[in-house]
């Protein structure tokens, strides 16, 4: 149970992060390509917490 619980938080904290370091890699090809990843980030990380919220709620 705890396993599980931790490996979930791990998945999470690793896609948020790797979510942050494409929106750090399109704001140095330019400040435009950094809005528009921003706008695609939080798209993702919506849908993401729609699927946890939906699993959860079984």
């Amino acid at each position: 149970m705890i396993g599980k619980l931790l490996w979930k938080w791990i998945d999470v904290i690793l896609f948020v992060t790797a979510i942050g370091a494409f929106v750090y890699g399109f704001f140095l090809l330019g400040y435009i390509a950094g809005i528009f990843s921003i706008g695609v980030a939080l798209i993702i990380l919506g849908l993401l917490s729609e699927s946890i919220s939906r699993q959860e709620g079984r």
